[in-house]
């Protein structure tokens, strides 16, 4: 091929291209049908914590104690105490040496009769049974 002869065909192609433009579109088509669901994705950080919520009502009222603890004061009064009578003597002892009581009854002990400091407190534990 001579100079001329390829000369006017790239003159040709750049005319046929140049053509070509953008025309315009038509208005667009109905979509498609909708595909299938992907994979499920990793969690995501946690959120913020949520405000607090109001106060419960108060729940119903709990048992009474079963066990009562006596301290009866030995140096200023008689040594004894007693348990009432829905209740058992469980323990007691006297003074911080935590010597031995002596059991009067099953509902009481004592230390002695006579007001003593070295003998004080006396402590009984009753418990009450059902």
């Amino acid at each position: 091929m001579t100079i001329r002869g390829t000369v006017a065909i790239i003159l040709a192609c750049l005319l046929t291209a140049s053509c070509g433009g953008s025309a315009s579109q038509g208005p667009p088509g109905p979509p498609g049908p909708q595909g299938q669901q992907g994979a499920k994705g990793d969690a995501g950080p946690p959120g913020p914590p949520g405000p607090a919520g109001l106060q419960g009502p108060p729940g119903p009222p709990g048992p009474a104690s079963q066990a009562r603890v006596i301290r009866v004061k030995c140096a200023t009064e008689a040594c004894t105490a007693s348990c009432n009578v829905d209740e058992v003597l469980v323990a007691a002892y006297c003074g911080p040496s935590r010597r031995a009581a002596t059991v009067l009854s099953e509902t009481s002990v004592s230390c002695g009769i006579v007001p003593s400091a070295a003998e004080s407190p006396l402590v009984a534990i009753c418990l009450r049974a059902q």
